[in-house]
């Protein structure tokens, strides 16, 4: 792999360095997750899938790509709308190369969706739905543990970035229509930097003083109700972005701040009050029960005209779909 720019890099056909994708294989909608066994059971959803498709393959009709540094992106369309589903990984990079690579080759504004998993610091039971409308950030704050006179407080906890609105109403009407009243909360979500220190772990190999860090959320936020890795970069990202990249010069003018709109849920994999966790059964029974609820989410949302959007001229999801008419 040839690589240039140092800034921004890409290849010589136009692929980005970690997620591997290039224009036109991305759509404007996307779901995001972090298993890409998850994003596979997903794509059953889209149009055209023949159901014998054997599990843990990407269904032949659909586009998948999968990158060298462990991204999965497959694109088809659900009702009919192009929509994009990419496997992440897990951890706040990760989310970070997702959001910017994805953003630099696709025209036009974008809705990106979070389906991912989290421990529940409330009443939300294992196997619940969780759907903040924003996050904050923890983070462990290594110069508490250099040598000298130690800074105030062992881990940082950031403001709060908000979720879209719309979509967040739009992602509990539908959550709650597929998974049921009461198996559906909304809260705030704190993103951590880690799996295990910055979400109170205890492990005795490392000096973490993180005994009463659950306390601490909790009288930063009293709404806290998940831990996870990802979100909060996804919300803050989307708050952060510019106009739209539009490939057209006559829809220069189109005003589009801010270019991407984010949304998120989580299924509740650990309780963390009573050291629960979620069983293979209850994984294959919420997953695609989720899924489906945000395909539904991503177009609804109004995201504008065609005109507006990445063109589906030379697009994998045109090219994928002649073939299938065929």
């Amino acid at each position: 792999m040839s690589m240039s720019n140092a800034n921004f890099p890409m290849d010589a056909e136009g692929r980005t360095y970690h997620v591997g994708v290039k224009r036109g294989e991305l759509a404007n909608r996307v779901l995001t997750v972090g298993d890409p066994a998850r994003a596979m059971v997903l794509s059953r959803f889209l149009d055209g899938v023949d159901p014998a498709t054997p599990a843990k393959t990407v269904p032949t009709n659909l586009f998948s790509y999968s990158s060298h540094r462990g991204f999965l992106t497959i694109t088809g369309r659900y009702k009919g709308v192009p929509v994009s589903i990419v496997a992440i990984g897990m951890g706040v990079s990760m989310m970070d190369f997702f959001v910017r690579e994805c953003r630099a080759i696709v025209d036009g504004p974008m809705v990106m969706i979070r389906l991912g998993s989290c421990g529940s610091l409330s009443d939300a039971a294992v196997g619940d739905i969780c759907v903040p409308s924003s996050s904050y950030l923890v983070q462990r704050n290594v110069d508490y543990f250099a040598p000298g006179d130690a800074v105030a407080k062992p881990y940082h906890l950031s403001r709060q970035f908000e979720a879209d609105p719309e979509i967040t109403k739009v992602l509990v009407k539908n959550m709650t229509a597929s998974l049921g009243e009461g198996h559906v909360w909304s809260g705030v979500n704190a993103t951590a930097d880690s799996f295990y220190s910055s979400q109170g772990r205890q492990d005795n190999n490392f000096v973490d003083k993180n005994e009463d860090l659950f306390d601490e959320l909790l009288a930063h936020e009293p709404n806290t109700q998940t831990l996870e890795m990802e979100t909060f970069v996804l919300y803050h990202l989307a708050k952060t972005s510019t106009a739209a990249p539009l490939k057209h010069s006559a829809l220069v003018n189109i005003h589009n701040n801010n270019s991407i709109r984010a949304g998120g849920c989580m299924m509740v994999f650990a309780q963390r009050k009573t050291n629960g966790f979620i069983t293979k059964e209850d994984v294959a029974r919420i997953e695609p029960l989720a899924g489906k609820a945000v395909f539904d989410s991503l177009v609804e949302v109004e995201l504008g005209s065609e005109s507006e959007l990445h063109s589906s001229v030379d697009s994998v999801w045109e090219e994928k779909a002649k073939v299938v008419c065929v």
